[in-house]
C-alpha cells in the first residue's frame, strides 16, 4: 500500500531525527529503502525545514546535510545535479546550505513570530529583532555570490542574470533594513513592520529559486573545476550566512582533465559576446580565449613558475627579484588593482582586503563587473584619466564604521596611457591618530 503524502513526510522525519540523535548510518539506510522506492528532493528539503521548526539550531542542519544526502543518495527522483557540487566544501554545496537554513529562518521563525506579534503576543518582537538580525547576515551570501560567481557568469557571456540579480540583492539588502529599522523602535508600527517583513522575507524566498533554479544551472554548463576552485578561494574574503565554514574542497586532478564544456553553450556564448563586447567596449572572448591558454599551459607544467622567481625586474631605482616583488604587493597596508588600456582587470594586490574582488574578475572588463547603475560612473572616472582631463580622481567617505580613501591615478609612459592604478586604504587608524610617536 502506497503512503500518503503526509505518511511519506513523517517517514523522512523520523529516518532524520533518527540520524540526528547519532543513529546508525546503515540502520537508517534500511529504514530509507523499506519505506521508499524514491523521494523527491522537495520532500527532503521539508523535512529538514521541519527539524529546524522543532528546535535543531540551523547550523547544524549543515553537519546533518551530508549524511542526509547519501541515505537518500540514488533514490531522488528529480534530475540529479552534478556530482562535484554535492561534495561538501564545494561552493555550490555550501550555496544550497545557506538557503536551506535562511528557507527555514524566514518560514519557520520570522513569519510565524510575526503572526504571533501582530495577533498580540507583544514578547514576539525580540524574537522578530533577533531573527531579522540574522537575516541580515544574507550580505555574506549575496557578496560571494557577486564577486565570484556573477564575474564567472559574465566572461561566458551570461550576462542578464547577474545583472539583474545584482539590483535585487541591492533590494532586498534595503528590505531588511528597513524592517530592521522598524522593528528597533520602542513601539512600531503593526501594519508597516508587517509589510517590510513579508516583503523582504517574499523576496529572499524568490531569490533563492533564482539561484538554484536559474543561475547554478546556467553555471554548470560553463564552469569548469578550475572556475569553481577560484570561487572557493575566494569565500575566506567574505565569510559565511549562519553556517560553520565548510570543509576544505578543490577539485580531483581527474576532474579537471575530463572537463569538457557543453558545445551548444559554448556556441550560444560565442553569439552572445560580440554584443556585449560592443556594449561594453570589452574584450571579453579575446580575453577569455588567452585565459583558457594560460591554464592549459599551466596545466602542462604543473601551475609552477620556479624560473621566474629568480628574474629581476629593472626599476628607474633599483631590481627586485620576481619573488620579492610578490611578496612586498602581498603585504602592502592597501589595496591596489590594475586595469589596461583595454578597460581588462589585469592584477590585484595588496593587504587591506576591505572591499574583496574575486580571481575570476581578472581579464575581465572593467565595466562588466559592475552593477548596471553604477557603470556609467565607473565610464567617467575612465574617460578623464584615459584622455587626460584628470590624472587622478579621489574619493573619501565613511562605511560601516571605517573611513575609507580610494584614489583612481593615470597610468602613462611618455605620455602614452597605459591603464588605471586603483588604491584603496582603511585610514581610519591613521585619521584617529594624535600627537607624535618618534621613539620604539
Amino acid at each position: 500500500m502506497a503512503l500518503s503524502l503526509k505518511d511519506r513526510q513523517d517517514k523522512i522525519l523520523q529516518i532524520l531525527r533518527f540520524l540526528q540523535e547519532d543513529g546508525d548510518f546503515d540502520q537508517a539506510k534500511s529504514m530509507f529503502q523499506t519505506a521508499f522506492d524514491e523521494v523527491s528532493v522537495k520532500e527532503i528539503t521539508e523535512a529538514e525545514r521541519a527539524l529546524i521548526a522543532s528546535g535543531l539550531p540551523p547550523q547544524e542542519i549543515q553537519n546533518l546535510c551530508t549524511v542526509h544526502a547519501e541515505v537518500f543518495r540514488g533514490a531522488i527522483g528529480e534530475k540529479a545535479e552534478l556530482p562535484a557540487f554535492e561534495k561538501p566544501g564545494h561552493p555550490v554545496h555550501t550555496l544550497k546550505q545557506e538557503n536551506l537554513v535562511l528557507t527555514s529562518l524566514v518560514n519557520d521563525a520570522l513569519l510565524p513570530d510575526l503572526d504571533k506579534f501582530l495577533a498580540g503576543k507583544k514578547e514576539k518582537l525580540a524574537a522578530i529583532r533577533q531573527e531579522l538580525a540574522d537575516l541580515s547576515q544574507i550580505h555574506k551570501h549575496y557578496t560571494r555570490k557577486e564577486i565570484s560567481m556573477f564575474p564567472l557568469m559574465t566572461k561566458y557571456g551570461i550576462t542578464a542574470p547577474p545583472q539583474v540579480m545584482w539590483g535585487v540583492d541591492d533590494d532586498i539588502r534595503r528590505w531588511i533594513k528597513e524592517a530592521k529599522d522598524e522593528a528597533g523602535k520602542e513601539n512600531p508600527d503593526p501594519d508597516l513592520l508587517a509589510q517590510k517583513i513579508k516583503q523582504a522575507a517574499k523576496e529572499v524566498t524568490e531569490m533563492i529559486f533564482k539561484e538554484e533554479a536559474i543561475m547554478i544551472p546556467l553555471l554548470a554548463d560553463v564552469a569548469s573545476p578550475l572556475d569553481w576552485q577560484a570561487v572557493k578561494e575566494d569565500e575566506g574574503q567574505v565569510g559565511y550566512c549562519l553556517i560553520n565554514p565548510p570543509v576544505n574542497w578543490r577539485p580531483a586532478a581527474k576532474e579537471i582533465a575530463d572537463f569538457k564544456q557543453n558545445p551548444e553553450t559554448i556556441a550560444k556564448w560565442n553569439a552572445q559576446v560580440d554584443l556585449f563586447a560592443q556594449k561594453l567596449g570589452g574584450n571579453e572572448k579575446e580575453n577569455y580565449d588567452r585565459q583558457v591558454a594560460v591554464a592549459e599551459g599551466e596545466k602542462a607544467n604543473g601551475g609552477k613558475d620556479t624560473q621566474l622567481s629568480s628574474l629581476f625586474v629593472d626599476f628607474a631605482e633599483g631590481r627586485l627579484r620576481v619573488d620579492q616583488l610578490r611578496a612586498m604587493f602581498s603585504v602592502m597596508p592597501f589595496d591596489i588593482a590594475f586595469v589596461d588600456d583595454t578597460d581588462t582587470i589585469r592584477f590585484f594586490g595588496g593587504n587591506c582586503g576591505f572591499y574583496p574582488h574575486s580571481k575570476n574578475d581578472l581579464g575581465m572588463n572593467l565595466f562588466s563587473i559592475h552593477m548596471p547603475k553604477s557603470v556609467s560612473k565607473v565610464k567617467q572616472i575612465v574617460d578623464d584619466l584615459r584622455t587626460g582631463k584628470k590624472d587622478k580622481h579621489e574619493f573619501w567617505f565613511e562605511i560601516r564604521g571605517r573611513f575609507v580613501y580610494i584614489q583612481y591615478i593615470a597610468v602613462r609612459s611618455e605620455g602614452k596611457y597605459l591603464g588605471v592604478l586603483e588604491v584603496l586604504q582603511d585610514a581610519t587608524y591613521v585619521r584617529s591618530l594624535k600627537g607624535s610617536k618618534k621613539d620604539l
